[in-house]
């Protein structure tokens, strides 16, 4: 019975794992492969734009991830007050930007964000001077941030409300029969209760987040003003399609996999810690 499931594990990681790993030590192209050791990691870790891609990333996880768990968890918690029917439009209105495609949503945001597009015309309507959203540094951080929190809360609502959903209701008749008032109940006893899935979607969004690709191609084909949206994965992919550097390209995606092995090493201790 676990046959199948091995398999695919074997096929979809395990196998690519290792063919990463070997490849990573070569410098190779489209036509010829030479061995170069631990090259490849040495000329990554002296790549400054790399390097930028992980502070873009990280300033990206500060930016996104804090917001959208607690704007996520207070829309899950205010919903969780209304009639199951209402929940259940609730969620899935605000899941609709999940449902379409990423390139069909960044397309519409360029429009959206452009100089010309609809959040600079209601700024001026209201005498504010147009953003240049996709042209400077950080108004373009800006707009990656505002996109990902719309696309990502749909998600994060739902995964917090199923967990909400599944605390046993006699916890709440016993904290009423103790004198506790709603407030109480979500802060002494929802919010500890729900540690480890705040810990789970905190992982899930960070790796998410350090994995931004198809946004940041479609919105710009270059990272961004000076460099200031590219992601790892955004790097990585540039190295091995545009540079033709498989190898290099390799090397970076281990190193992107120790760092996000890392991560979850220290979701790990926090929740230990937490229990």
């Amino acid at each position: 019975m676990l046959l199948p499931a091995i398999g695919f594990y074997l096929l979809s990681f395990a196998a690519p794992l290792i063919i990463v790993g070997r490849l990573s030590l070569f410098q190779a192209d489209y036509v010829r492969e030479v061995y170069v050791g631990l090259g490849n990691y040495a000329h990554a870790l002296s790549d400054r734009f790399f390097l930028k891609s992980f502070v873009n990333a990280f300033l990206f996880v500060g930016m996104i991830v804090p917001p959208l768990v607690v704007v996520s968890y207070t829309v899950a918690s205010f919903l969780s007050g209304f009639h199951a029917k209402v929940q259940s439009v609730a969620r899935f209105v605000l899941f609709i930007p999940g449902l379409a495609s990423g390139i069909i949503m960044t397309l519409l945001w360029r429009w959206i964000l452009q100089r010309e597009g609809l959040i600079n015309l209601v700024l001026g309507m209201a005498g504010i001077a147009s953003v240049p959203w996709l042209t400077e540094a950080w108004p373009a951080r800006v707009s990656v941030v505002l996109i990902s929190l719309v696309s990502g809360i749909g998600g994060t609502v739902i995964l917090f409300a199923a967990s909400m959903h599944a605390l046993p209701p006699d916890l709440r008749d016993a904290a009423r029969i103790d004198g506790a008032s709603d407030r109480d109940y979500r802060r002494y006893i929802v919010r500890p209760l729900m540690v480890p899935t705040i810990l789970l979607i905190v992982l899930l969004n960070i790796v998410g987040v350090m994995q931004l690709w198809e946004t940041l191609y479609v919105l710009w084909q270059t990272g961004g003003p000076e460099g200031s949206t590219a992601s790892p994965v955004y790097e990585i992919f540039m190295t091995a399609f545009l540079f033709a550097k498989q190898g290099s390209a390799a090397a970076k995606g281990v190193l992107l996999m120790v760092v996000i092995a890392a991560i979850l090493a220290v979701k790990q201790k926090v929740e230990k810690w937490a229990r």
